[in-house]
């Protein structure tokens, strides 16, 4: 028999029981489907990060806190703990390579003001956030190194903030509480995205002291600078040795502590998000790998089930000339033929999940997009092919090797 033959008499044989054909198929759709859903949500995040990361610049640096260990072992009490604080900020600034600097201290709180409660992210920040992460203001002006300085309860709202707090009012001027504290509005951001999953419209910047007071902290949570005249490289390697003689971690009996705080690029934050990007893509792909493999199983199991139906069947087929390869292709081409149409529809019902996906994500998180998963698509009739020859090689090698005559027997 030709692949033609072969092929019109699987279909055939399909037709005559679809419904079983599409119970059949239900396993390989779910399991595509996921597979599709997973990755294109993977590729999304991972999308989502490297854009958040790449709108910081390439010569920015972070510095956030960290876990110190003495190298020489010992008990938990002999153990580095310092973390950063406003000193390491005000040191950094100092240091004539840095260009910009800033020192930020995060908070959760209720801003109210007539009568209105907003609960709002707090960034304690300081002048040159501005200028690092290129923020605008659009009306009035931004905390200042005079409101660090004298820890001024000044407060710049963001758009949404200022919006539901006095609606079409002016702020500026105005006083508003922040926990139990009054502060003086004295600017307002212009309409901006995200920042470290943050809606910026929803947050509201006072100065970092002013955070610092008011909630009894000794600590910020990261600074961030850009550097003048240096590489990235040499600027995180400045950054660090600053920062180890501001926390002494070399001491006079010159043994060496670990540093307690962590330095990183752009480019080392964009490796990162690459790297989270893959181990979920990784993760999530690998458990709905399992559905495919129970989809496999189900097919297996139906296609045992249909030989021993048709057993008289291919026992005349044999009779009438019919050799073992081409029963043996009928089987395969029906088991192939049930993966890859259940394949195919697996993609289009995963792809419609996947944008469907995306638009839920950025009703919380803005940002996100559809990345089409090409690589994705290939590997789902990949998978498809191979689970149908696979799973359908053994009931459709039962089926070749059948004896004609029991066959015909068969009752």
């Amino acid at each position: 028999m030709t692949l033609p033959d072969i092929f019109s008499l699987s279909l055939k044989s399909l037709l005559r029981t679809k419904g079983r054909a599409v119970l059949t198929m239900l396993g390989i759709i779910i399991g595509i489907a996921s597979v599709i859903l997973t990755l294109a949500i993977g590729q999304a995040a991972e999308s989502f990060l490297l854009s958040q990361v790449a709108s910081f610049g390439s010569n920015l640096i972070f510095v956030a806190n960290g876990k110190g260990d003495d190298d020489r072992g010992g008990p938990p009490e002999a153990s580095v703990k310092q973390t950063l604080t406003i000193q390491d900020f005000e040191q950094l600034r100092r240091e004539p390579w840095v260009e910009y600097v800033n020192g930020a201290s995060i908070a959760n709180d209720v801003v109210s003001a007539n009568g209105v409660n907003v609960f709002a992210p707090i960034s304690g920040t300081t002048e040159d956030e501005t200028r690092i992460f290129k923020s605008v203001v659009a009306k009035g002006r931004f905390v200042t190194d005079e409101d660090v300085a004298s820890r001024s309860r000044v407060i710049v709202l963001g758009a949404t903030v200022a919006k539901k707090l006095f609606s079409e009012n002016d702020p500026l001027g105005k006083s508003v509480k922040l926990g139990r504290r009054t502060y003086r509005v004295v600017g307002v951001m212009a309409v901006g995205g995200t920042r470290f999953f943050t809606k910026l419209d929803d947050q509201v910047y006072v100065p970092v002291t002013a955070v610092l007071e008011q909630y009894n902290r000794e600590r910020i949570n990261f600074i961030s600078l850009t550097p003048k005249g240096l590489s990235v490289n040499a600027a995180k390697e400045r950054t660090r040795l600053v920062l180890r003689d501001t926390h002494n971690l070399d001491n006079p009996q010159g043994i060496l502590s670990k540093d307690d705080f962590q330095v990183a690029s752009q480019e080392d934050a964009a490796r990162s998000a690459a790297m989270i990007g893959t181990v979920l893509q990784t993760l999530l792909g690998s458990i709905a790998a399992i559905s495919l493999v129970v989809g496999g199983i189900g097919i297996m199991n139906i296609m045992f089930v249909t030989v021993t139906e048709r057993t008289q069947e291919i026992g005349l087929r044999k009779a009438l000339g019919a050799t073992r390869r081409d029963v043996l292709g009928q089987f395969l081409m029906e088991a192939l033929m049930l993966t890859l149409v259940g394949g195919a529809i697996g993609v289009v019902f995963g792809l419609a999940l996947s944008v469907i996906a995306i638009q839920i994500i950025n009703q919380f998180q803005e940002g996100w997009a559809f990345v089409f998963p090409l690589n994705g698509v290939i590997l789902a009739f990949s998978v498809s092919a191979f689970i149908g020859l696979v799973f359908g090689y053994y009931p459709a090698r039962r089926a070749a090797t059948l004896n004609p005559i029991e066959s015909l027997r068969y009752e």
